[in-house]
């Protein structure tokens, strides 16, 4: 058991963590971010500038008026969050595997001690 828990650990440890970002197609409008995430442009939200159509965007054809907003966001931060769990429960198990290994490795040899006189007084009846 402690050598299985200790190679998890390992593997859930070792995996790489890569910093993904929301792909393009799946991004979030900016309204749904809104308590975590506020944009300004010249001191003016960006959701507000959109709403009065007072931001543009200069392309190859001449200005664009900007309707839409989206925000991609980075899950690496969560990706850690995702790892903790696995990696606390595979800790417990390498530790109570690891008592379960001395208390068998040594319990011999405390046994042992019985044969030079020494008893367990709650063992033996009055």
């Amino acid at each position: 058991m402690l050598v299985l828990a200790l190679a998890g650990f390992w593997l859930v440890q070792s995996k790489p963590l890569d910093t993904t970002w929301t792909p393009t197609h799946l991004a979030l409008p900016l309204s749904t971010q809104a308590d975590r995430l506020e944009v300004l442009v010249s001191d003016v939200p960006l959701e507000k500038a959109i709403a009065e159509k007072s931001l543009t965007l200069m392309t190859a054809a001449g200005p664009l008026v900007v309707k839409e907003s989206t925000v991609r966001v980075n899950n690496a931060d969560q990706l850690r969050e995702a790892r903790f769990m696995p990696l606390l429960v595979l800790s417990a198990i390498a530790g109570g595997a690891l008592v379960l290994f001395l208390v068998g490795l040594f319990a011999p040899r405390i046994g042992a001690f019985h044969q030079n006189g020494l008893i367990d007084m709650h063992l033996d009846t009055l």
